[in-house]
């Protein structure tokens, strides 16, 4: 005959224990109470490096759109700064959005008709800004960047000290860097 369970042991004690203690619960939700304020800070600076990453790709793809269309149709194409989506807005800061049009000869830094294309903009979360002021870009039917060299800077507004460029050369080629905060005028535009 087999191994009997004496009759004074409960039955609590000899192994039918389910489930945990409110103690085990509560250190349990304790535990991951920490591990979710460590893990948020961190999620949050990398969703804002991923946006960061995105405007970046964004502009440095509508640029070189820009400067195919120019070459192609062998016409002056300008790519601007815009509020509105249908106009350039005249403004150093990107933020808001770009058009790609046809350079409009008589009016310095505007389209000619309706935009061929126009992007999406980064309103509150980044800074876009272009150096010396850069309010347009003209990419002529040669390829070349017609108002000479230009640099983007796009930076977080939480912090200013992580930076991107695209730089777009006299000849017309667009690439995207990694900056230093001293490269960018994004705090100062945050002032």
């Amino acid at each position: 005959m087999g191994w009997m369970k004496p009759d004074y042991v409960s039955k609590a004690a000899w192994g039918s224990h389910q489930g945990f203690g409110l103690v085990e619960q509560i250190a349990t939700l304790a535990v991951l109470a920490v591990a979710m304020a460590m893990a948020v800070p961190a999620f949050h600076r990398l969703a804002q490096s991923h946006e960061l990453r995105v405007a970046q790709s964004d502009y440095i793809a509508a640029l070189q759109h820009a400067r195919s269309v120019a070459v192609n149709e062998q016409a002056r194409m300008i790519f601007c700064a815009t509020r509105d989506a249908h106009t350039c807005s005249g403004e150093d800061t990107w933020n808001q959005g770009w058009l790609i049009g046809r350079a409009d000869p008589a009016r310095a830094g505007q389209l000619v008709g309706p935009p061929r294309y126009a992007g999406r903009g980064y309103h509150d979360r980044l800074v876009i800004t272009s150096n010396s002021g850069k309010k347009y870009i003209w990419f002529g039917p040669d390829g070349t960047a017609v108002n000479t060299f230009a640099t983007l800077s796009f930076c977080v507004k939480d912090d200013p000290q992580r930076v991107l460029l695209v730089v777009i050369t006299r000849v017309g080629r667009v690439r995207g860097e990694q900056g230093k905060s001293t490269d960018a005028p994004c705090a100062a535009a945050l002032e």
